[in-house]
């Protein structure tokens, strides 16, 4: 990640930008790719790809994104980039939706609630060049005026959130959607399959490659290919988001661990932390639960 981040178009430091309760914008810029791990979130991801080719894998099905091009990425997907080839930097706007904060803009604009639906499905949207500058000129506006603290500020920055809002509700409205997808029956056979029985432990490679008539040097580079990742990590993927889930409705972190396929709490905590960047408490925590 380059350090300090840049907002491009007019050169000056931006960080995460929390313009209202719910609703935030960032910037990034990478010249050197790690992995991009397979992660889902609880808010709206909205992203502008000002620079490079990407994909987005949700469930083992690749949504090309071009550069100038927004993608939206629902809540509770679980999700990976693909840098394509070809692409030295990678270039973004990232705007993060609380869905609590879009219902009570819905409820206190009178805004029909079905004209939201389109950010709760996996979605590529292609711009013309005027509408990325329009958007762009959104997130610069709301940059300076976070700088500000005069008594207007708090104002101004509910304006600016719901011009945000308004322009990417806009901009779906009246421009193409991509309905470009990558899929493979192979594939999309094993998703299925550990989808549906990942709560158990007994669940390996050995069993979920008999799944399909393909070897399993074969169906892992396959399965990398569309998912983005391994099937390995898939599988450690589903089991962590389960045990989130888990968490959040109040049960202590061994039920979590064990009660989501994992046989090891040491292995089911290493694999949290680096998915995470924290540790189970520390998420329990976060979301105001009482300690197990």
């Amino acid at each position: 990640m380059l350090n300090p981040q840049v907002f491009e178009l007019f050169d000056q430091p931006i960080p995460k930008v929390s313009v209202d309760k719910g609703i935030n914008i960032l910037y990034f810029a990478d010249r050197t790719f790690g992995n991009f791990l397979l992660h889902s979130h609880d808010f709206i991801e909205v992203i502008l790809v000002v620079e490079g080719n990407i994909s987005i894998s949700a469930e083992g099905i690749r949504y090309p994104v071009k550069c100038g091009e927004i993608v939206i990425i629902p809540p509770g997907l679980l999700h990976c980039t693909i840098i394509e080839e070809g692409t030295s930097c990678y270039k973004r706007f990232v705007v993060h939706i609380i869905p609590e904060y879009l219902a009570e803009i819905i409820r206190l604009h009178a805004i029909e609630e079905s004209d939201f639906n389109f950010l709760m499905e996996p979605c590529t949207i292609s711009c013309t060049k005027e509408s990325q500058w329009r958007l762009r000129n959104v997130f610069y506006e709301t940059y300076k005026a976070i700088e500000r603290s005069d008594k207007y500020a708090p104002a101004l920055m509910t304006c600016y959130s719901m011009e945000l809002m308004i322009t990417i509700l806009d901009l779906y409205e009246h421009h193409d959607r991509s309905s470009e997808r990558l899929q493979n029956p192979e594939v999309a056979a094993i998703i299925h399959f550990i989808n549906q029985n990942f709560l158990d432990p007994d669940v390996d490679l050995s069993l979920i490659t008999r799944q399909v008539n393909m070897s399993e040097g074969h169906l892992s580079r396959l399965f990398k290919e569309y998912a983005g990742t391994s099937i390995y990590n898939y599988v450690i993927s589903k089991r962590l988001e389960n045990s989130k889930k888990l968490i959040r409705e109040g049960k202590s972190i061994l039920e979590a661990c064990f009660d989501s396929g994992f046989t090891d709490y040491t292995s089911y905590l290493k694999s949290f932390k680096k998915s995470c960047s924290c540790t189970p408490k520390q998420y329990q925590k976060s979301n105001h639960l009482a300690l197990a």
